[in-house]
């Protein structure tokens, strides 16, 4: 189920002002980097993570991200993207 543009733009001022969670490394994304992500969304139900230099590497990663977190992308604002997930993990 999709969130309104209400849940968006809530999520959105939220994502504002919360620091960055997790720094993507030299290696991209490990099993390491999605263990350490997995805790977070468990913990918090949202993301916030600094991606790679490249624009198109990181719009691949970010749907990467999608898929293995099961967790909704809510914006991707230069080098960080900020994740959503409905469900319990």
């Amino acid at each position: 189920m999709k969130l309104s543009g209400k849940e968006r733009g809530t999520l959105k001022s939220i994502f504002k002002i919360r620091p960055i969670d997790l720094k993507r490394g030299r290696k991209g994304i490990t099993a390491n980097f999605i263990k350490e992500a997995k805790q977070i969304v468990s913990k918090d139900k949202m993301i916030k993570i600094a991606l790679g230099k490249d624009k198109q590497e990181r719009r691949l990663e970010a749907e990467e991200l999608e898929q293995l977190l099961k967790v909704e992308l809510i914006s991707c604002v230069g080098k960080t993207a900020s994740f959503y997930s409905r469900e319990d993990n």
